[in-house]
């Protein structure tokens, strides 16, 4: 294991030092329009690239390492492991071929749908049957809904996900603040210290703003997360869907409040704007600071309601806050 850390680290070492170079090879930036996108230069879109290579060295590792692959916590035989590694990938190239030549969002969605149900249909634990809520003692069976309702939660995610990424540093620091989560509640597992170091190199291009993740980034992270996110809720009775709605309220509220906005402006729900939070934010803040008030109203909230409970009350508060900051912002 200590080669395999070794070779993982040298690896992304190796994609930062020459980035540049690879930036060239790959051809692929994101270009200033200066009406949605204000950054100054054409920027790499190689976050996607960086996550998605990780994911690749660790799915050899496994293949290596056969005796720790049946081990793994979250993938139980080789076929799991499989369908789990072929959605990645092919969100993966959606999102890089939507990134390159940008697709229609009606195409999209539709592409992501028919990636998204083979696993759905066949994965072992990807179908949430059952809601389980900390404040209450008895379940909800979902029944015939719940391939649906499993279905709509990743895309729900995916978007909202996707939405969230308009700034420097907001999605990564949030990409390492779930993996850390995931950590708290199952332990150590290889997957997430790889995606944390592949995350930590990405971390200081993007500060740089040397390299931004791209659909291609998000839509692979926002899988992953959501695929071991139903796993961990069905496996175990350590964490609760009111716990994972806080964790992921933020995005999804963004999400409900866009498509809201633009349905109201007789605009695609999928199509993009400047009415981000992070961009209201940014009109009075620099992006350190609205990604220290994004992070806030994420981390916060979660952490406290870990510590003393009573996670509807901390769901009622973010709603409160986020109330207030837009309101301040789009008066």
């Amino acid at each position: 294991m200590k080669i395999y850390f070794f070779f993982l680290i040298f690896f992304n070492l190796f994609f930062y030092i020459f980035h540049d170079r690879l930036s060239n090879f790959f051809n692929l930036y994101d270009k200033p329009d200066k009406l949605r996108k204000f950054h100054k230069d054409s920027t790499a879109i190689t976050g996607g690239i960086l996550v998605f290579s990780n994911l690749v060295i660790y799915s050899l590792y496994n293949f290596v390492n056969l005796d720790n692959f049946q081990n793994e916590y979250y993938f139980h035989n080789n076929i799991d492991f499989f369908i789990f590694l072929g959605t990645c990938f092919s969100l993966f190239s959606l999102g890089i071929i939507d990134d390159k030549y940008n697709i229609s969002p009606n195409k999209k969605l539709l592409l992501i749908i028919l990636i998204l149900l083979p696993g759905i249909f066949y994965s072992d634990q990807l179908v949430i049957e059952n809601i389980k809520l900390t404040f209450l003692e008895n379940q909800y069976s979902l029944n015939l809904f719940s391939k649906f309702w499993t279905l709509l939660c990743f895309l729900l995610f995916l978007n909202a996900f996707n939405m969230f990424d308009g700034i420097n540093l907001q999605v990564v620091l949030y990409s390492l603040f779930i993996c850390l989560v995931l950590i708290f509640f199952t332990g150590f597992e290889i997957l997430f210290v790889s995606l944390i170091i592949s995350l930590l190199f990405f971390m200081i291009l993007n500060f740089k703003s040397k390299s931004f993740f791209g659909d291609g980034g998000t839509y692979l992270l926002s899988y992953i997360f959501g695929y071991l996110f139903i796993k961990l809720y069905n496996q175990t009775n350590e964490i609760y869907a009111d716990q994972i709605v806080l964790l992921m309220l933020l995005p999804g509220l963004e999400l409900m409040r866009l498509f809201i906005i633009r349905l109201a402006s007789k605009k695609n729900p999928f199509s993009g704007d400047r009415n981000h939070l992070h961009h209201l934010l940014s009109k009075e803040n620099n992006f350190l600071r609205v990604t220290l008030i994004t992070q806030s109203l994420i981390i916060l909230p979660f952490i406290f309601s870990l510590l003393i409970g009573f996670t509807i009350g901390f769901i009622f508060l973010v709603l409160i806050l986020y109330s207030i900051i837009i309101f301040k912002y789009t008066r």
